[in-house]
């Protein structure tokens, strides 16, 4: 089952080793119990993980991520069959890219969804909004969730997490609960910090296990005798930046901090590169504002249209800019989207897996430039307009 932790008073915090992801009470005595760890570690003076969240986290640490196959049908038909709980955990920052088309389908009936990483985002981005973004983009895979719950789970920030262990408590109604989402929206993170309020009733380990009849390894958490939570490997989205990038750049892509909004004012035959991920050309258009939201660890480049090229080649060449992509050399390595813009509205481009920006509609024409399977949203008024 997973319940709250007792508090042990101020005198016991200070004396106690805790694991710094889950923040259980690190023990060397027994493995089914939380806060688990090795003699060896137990006895060392420095900071570790139990092993529970030792293995979560070299599970969810993988640099490869799965196509939805036969494999994840398999695993949800079977939570279709026990009438369990679907928890779709989905990225606050990159929600188009963590969406997975067509999956309403295969999900059982019973599914919470939980927006994670909610804490990057502007304090000041509203939660509704987002909560009815999200909405809106489930009801087109015609899923209709028990509730829609925003979190963030790291080692600073916890959001909502006792929330999230409640829900799932309540709704999974005594069975099997099964998480799902796309690569690096923070499933198994969230899973970790749920530990923290975990009790193992049975004599059963958490452990890595292939998902009987398929080649999935997930993650077993027993709940009781007969039931378990089950964390599945990451969906991988070929339509966000996230999935084509190399695995070692995916740390600069998606934000571990509160994002800083940057404001730039530019007019016709100037362009912005966003490291060299992709390159936005203003070919027609009066002075306009336009505001980037991305990872704080993503350059942008200003620069006139004529030089833009040249100066993506040297970028891309250069060995001392941690967040490129080996895979763009060039313009020429990227897909041209052109995006027309009236004289009114507010406009919103979501570059998936990168980030987005706004401005105000003023007759501006745009040349996009980004890796082929990206997807290009441009919404108005919040309004999704051109995908």
């Amino acid at each position: 089952m997973i319940r709250k932790t007792k508090t042990s008073g101020l005198t016991a915090e200070i004396r106690v080793r805790r694991c710094y992801s889950c923040g259980s009470i690190l023990q060397d005595k027994d493995p089914s119990a939380a806060g688990y760890v090795t003699s060896e570690k137990f006895n060392s003076n420095e900071d570790v993980l139990c092993e529970r969240c030792n293995k979560l986290r070299h599970f969810s640490d993988r640099s490869t991520s799965y196509d939805f196959n036969d494999d994840y049908i398999t695993v949800l038909e079977a939570a279709i069959k026990e009438d369990a709980l679907a928890v779709y955990v989905l990225n606050a920052f990159c929600l188009t890219g963590s969406f997975l088309h067509n999956i309403g389908k295969f999900l059982p009936e019973k599914v919470l969804v939980i927006v994670n990483k909610r804490d990057v985002l502007p304090k000041q981005y509203s939660d509704e909004y987002l909560k009815e973004y999200v909405r809106k983009a489930l009801e087109k895979e015609d899923i209709h969730p028990l509730d829609i719950i925003l979190s963030a789970s790291h080692q600073n920030t916890q959001l909502n997490i006792e929330i999230v262990r409640d829900a799932i408590v309540k709704y999974r109604e005594g069975k099997s609960v099964y998480v799902i989402g796309a690569y690096q929206v923070g499933k198994s993170t969230l899973v970790s910090n749920l530990l923290k309020y975990y009790h193992n009733p049975t004599n059963k380990m958490i452990q890595t296990i292939p998902f009987p009849n398929t080649s999935l390894a997930v993650v077993s958490v027993p709940l009781d005798d007969k039931t378990y939570l089950y964390d599945l490997p990451g969906i991988y989205n070929s339509k966000s930046l996230v999935s084509f990038v190399e695995p070692q750049l995916v740390k600069y892509l998606i934000p571990r901090t509160e994002i800083k909004p940057e404001t730039y004012t530019s007019k016709k035959d100037q362009s912005f590169l966003l490291s060299n991920f992709a390159r936005i050309d203003i070919t027609e258009g009066d002075r306009t504002a336009f505001t980037f939201y991305k990872s704080n660890d993503i350059t942008i480049i200003r620069c006139k249209t004529s030089h833009a090229d040249e100066t993506l080649r040297d970028l891309s060449n250069n060995k001392d800019q941690l967040s490129v992509t080996k895979k763009i050399k060039c313009t020429a390595d990227l897909t041209e989207h052109k995006i027309s813009v009236d004289g009114t509205g507010d406009y919103r481009i979501r570059i998936v897996g990168l980030g987005y920006f706004d401005f105000t509609g003023n007759n501006q024409q745009i040349s996009l430039y980004a890796p082929e399977p990206i997807q290009i949203i441009v919404e108005k008024d919040g309004t999704i307009i051109s995908e």
